[in-house]
């Protein structure tokens, strides 16, 4: 009968039971997979921190426009709030780079500018406005100040210690146009060995012109030179509120005029590349021209 073939049909009772635990057991795994799936996508698991060294700062392109309302139009609150230190850093960094003849009284000492385009830079007192080597004061060791003439446009430019032309180095201009200026102030007694005379001794009684560049051009020029005069297309002797000045072109295009007063030797150099030369040499000789020592007029 249909009932008797059915019995037949049917498995064991024990097969039952297995098959059914396996359909419980089944169940039961996917819902264990399932959770762990569901557990494994909640957890946010932390992103190893970068080294200060490889995080780059961001390039942000903040084109802000002043508006009552408050940031410019299209640039997210947040852009501009988190570009606002980078932007603070930035010009505080252009105010410093940026001191120079053209910034007016920006520069410490710096005059306003003439009917010819040029500034009287006077070295102030105190602390010199590039960092110069040490301040001028009247106590022990001071020397006094020295001024020149400079065409609108220069930069100054920090010194210290470690400056290229030495400890001595005291001031430094540049210009792209026209060239870089230098003042360095070496002691007298570099140059002579009688101690009594060192704060006394002019130019002209430690040594003539052509004898005497040789002993700080590689301070003043960065260069050498020969005694000889090889190098020296042009000399003068200058005598100005009873100083002594020797004034020098040297090749290929650098200008020199130095002096001594109160135990230092002052001196001015300008170098200057074949365009600037021919750009500037008349404005470069008036720098040159106009150097002297303050306290001696």
């Amino acid at each position: 009968s249909f009932l008797d073939q059915q019995k037949i049909m049917a498995p064991p009772p024990h097969l039952r039971s297995l098959r059914h635990r396996a359909s419980v057991s089944g169940v039961w795994l996917a819902v264990v997979c399932a959770s762990g799936l569901l557990l494994a996508c909640s957890i946010r698991v932390p992103r190893p921190a970068l080294s200060s060294a490889f995080v780059s700062a961001p390039r942000c392109r903040v084109n802000v426009q002043a508006k009552a309302g408050g940031v410019g139009e299209g640039v997210p609150r947040r852009s501009v709030m988190a570009a606002g230190p980078l932007l603070a850093g930035s010009i505080g960094l252009s105010a410093v780079s940026t001191r120079g003849a053209n910034a007016g009284q920006l520069v410490p000492g710096l005059g306003e500018l003439d009917e010819e385009g040029f500034r009287l830079y006077k070295r102030p007192y105190g602390a010199s406005a590039s960092g110069g080597m040490r301040a001028i004061s009247q106590g022990k060791g001071s020397f006094p100040p020295y001024q020149f003439k400079i065409p609108d446009g220069w930069t100054q430019k920090a010194v210290s210690v470690a400056d290229p032309a030495g400890p001595e180095t005291d001031t430094r201009f540049t210009s792209a146009e026209m060239g870089d200026l230098l003042v360095v102030l070496p002691p007298v007694f570099t140059f002579v060995d009688d101690e009594d005379a060192v704060d006394t001794v002019t130019i002209d009684q430690i040594a003539p012109p052509l004898k005497l560049l040789p002993a700080f051009a590689p301070q003043a020029l960065g260069i050498g030179i020969e005694e000889d005069g090889e190098d020296v297309l042009d000399y003068q002797i200058v005598k100005k509120n009873g100083l002594t000045y020797y004034n020098y072109e040297v090749k290929p295009h650098s200008l020199v005029s130095a002096t001594t007063y109160k135990g230092r030797v002052y001196v001015l150099s300008i170098k200057a590349s074949q365009s600037q030369w021919g750009r500037a040499k008349k404005k470069l000789k008036k720098i040159i021209e106009s150097f002297e020592v303050v306290d001696s007029m």
